[in-house]
């Protein structure tokens, strides 16, 4: 199984994120907004990510009290040092290619086993690269949604043509489920989310997009509509076409914006061997 990049590929369809992408983002700048993208990240509050991941931790290792009880200060100024541990895909992140598998194969063939305690051998995280790129923005998530609702291929072609903008090669296509904000309600299961249908995958790929991203746990309505496969979207567009998958976007803002294309960046830390990494994009206006 070689992917369209030969047989050696580990980025997938970051191969396409070039130079004509990041000009056909800056080309949607108009007015220079720019507008966060991430959920909050905070000490011991799992968030709407899944439940078997943990929360995050974050404490300090150097703090102002530690002055008031006798540290000198060095000469001229004193500082503040903290640590992070979250979970890469335990806020608003981006999937490696390594980050799924069928058969004990997963994205241009590369065996499963590649992936061990030690990280991932081949797709990893760091062979992927910035994303900066035209994103088109398609929201289903208005008052009321339905939040267990497959979105089908025809919706979803329907609703980027509406935009007014055509795919092209690279592009990242945004979806807004109104999964987010119904979940901030209490209003929506964390395993139970309105989503793409698998069915969408073939034109996800003829269009060119190299990423999707949404506002839900997994892009992909939950549970699966196919009895065969927990996720089937994940499989059909990350293991078999090396599209990129990100999950838990913030969208509200960018809806209420009322644009439909924009200039986006995100920057995955260039973690060695990661199966994904949080990310804090941004989309520019």
């Amino acid at each position: 199984m070689s992917g369209r990049w030969g047989p050696d590929d580990e980025r997938g369809a970051a191969n396409l994120i070039d130079a004509a992408a990041a000009l056909r983002g800056s080309a949607c700048v108009r007015t220079g907004q720019v507008v966060p993208l991430a959920i909050p990240i905070a000490n011991g509050q799992l968030g709407p990510a899944a439940d078997h991941r943990p929360a995050p931790q974050h404490y300090m290792t150097r703090h102002g009290g530690d002055y008031a009880a006798g540290l000198a200060e060095k000469p001229g100024y004193g500082f503040s040092d903290d640590v992070l541990m979250v979970p890469t895909h335990g806020t608003t992140h981006i999937d490696a290619l390594a980050h799924v598998w069928q058969g004990g194969v997963m994205y241009n063939g590369f065996k499963a086993t590649k992936v061990t305690s030690r990280g991932a051998a081949a797709c990893g995280i760091d062979k992927a690269g910035p994303f900066v790129t035209r994103a088109i923005f398609v929201d289903f998530g208005g008052e009321g949604s339905d939040q267990t609702r497959a979105i089908m291929p025809d919706e979803l072609v329907d609703a980027v043509a509406a935009t007014g903008t055509t795919p092209e090669p690279g592009d990242a296509l945004l979806i807004r489920t109104g999964w987010l904000g119904a979940w901030r309600d209490g209003a929506a299961d964390k395993m139970s989310s309105a989503g793409l249908h698998h069915e969408c995958a073939p034109w996800i790929v003829e269009a060119g997009f190299a990423l999707v991203a949404a506002d839900n746990i997994a892009v992909e309505v939950m549970p699966a509509r196919d009895p065969a496969c927990a996720m089937p979207l994940h499989i059909a567009l990350t293991r078999d076409n090396g599209v990129y998958l990100a999950e838990l976007f913030d969208f509200d803002t960018l809806a209420a914006t009322g644009r439909t294309d924009c200039m986006l960046v995100i920057a995955p830390l260039n973690l060695k061997g990661g199966v994904g990494s949080p990310v804090t994009p941004v989309a520019i206006l």
